[in-house]
């Protein structure tokens, strides 16, 4: 049996429109060092986040990313794509967060703050 979506998650995610996200490094098979990648947000828990993006990330990839929330507050952080899917407008990854103890009283913070902005 197939899972959909909203079934497969175990952790609420929270439209992240007011996160901005930069990718810093990557490690992948194939080397991009001179191309510019631009990613967005679509949402955002602790554990990880989907991205939008016009390059075509592998699963598996390692991607080091810098994420700063609307107050300017900025976190890095170390992921991998754990999913990946065609879409109109380039690719849909999902991306989960390492676990990191020095990022993730920021991740924390993150996730609240979107939880709050959800409920005002």
């Amino acid at each position: 049996m197939n899972k959909t979506n909203s079934e497969r998650r175990t952790h609420q995610r929270y439209l992240a429109p007011g996160l901005s996200i930069l990718l810093k490094s990557i490690q992948s098979k194939i080397d991009i060092q001179n191309e510019e990648v631009l990613l967005s947000t679509i949402d955002f828990n602790r554990f990880g986040m989907a991205i939008k993006s016009l390059h075509n990330f592998k699963i598996g990839d390692e991607l080091k990313l810098v994420l700063t929330d609307a107050c300017e507050q900025s976190v890095e952080v170390s992921c991998f794509v754990s999913n990946r899917a065609k879409s109109e407008t380039g690719y849909r990854c999902g991306l989960h967060f390492f676990d990191s103890l020095k990022s993730q009283p920021s991740l924390i913070s993150f996730e609240e703050q979107l939880e709050e902005a959800l409920f005002a």
